[in-house]
């Protein structure tokens, strides 16, 4: 579902803003390094170099513990330009959410990552997004 473009973005939903859900929230404060693994094997499976972590912004803690994770990760190198020596970079920011329950849905959550008021799209993007709407969407 993702075509060749010139820059691709890896965007990870832990907003988790169902009520009574806690999987994600457990995981990022946790076991940060498994998400953190998770991504870098999703960016490397998609070829992507620039990934995002979406967290609830009421996720104090878990958003600590996995910016630490995500220091610890670069120190070691397994993270960054030329993972342990490959020719594989990828960046992984951290994204605090805004805490608006809407920003879970998947173009709210984007519109928040672009510093926006987290507001769902009318309609659903198609999949895969053509070149025209993503145009749209950034003025």
């Amino acid at each position: 579902m993702l075509r060749k473009a010139p820059v691709s973005y890896l965007v990870v939903n832990g907003d988790e803003s169902e009520p009574a859900t806690f999987k994600d929230h457990y995981l990022i404060e946790r076991d940060p390094h498994q998400l953190i693994e998770g991504v870098v094997i999703a960016a490397y499976a998609l070829q992507v170099n620039q990934a995002f972590i979406y967290v609830r912004g009421e996720f104090a803690l878990g958003l600590e513990r996995l910016q630490q994770a995500l220091n610890e990760a670069y120190e070691y190198g397994a993270l960054g330009s030329k993972i342990f020596g490959s020719d594989f970079s990828v960046d992984i920011v951290a994204h605090p959410g805004a805490g608006a329950y809407i920003c879970g849905e998947e173009t709210a959550l984007i519109e928040g990552l672009e510093g926006k008021r987290g507001f769902p799209a009318s309609s659903l993007p198609s999949f895969p997004p053509s070149p025209d709407s993503m145009a749209s969407r950034r003025s």
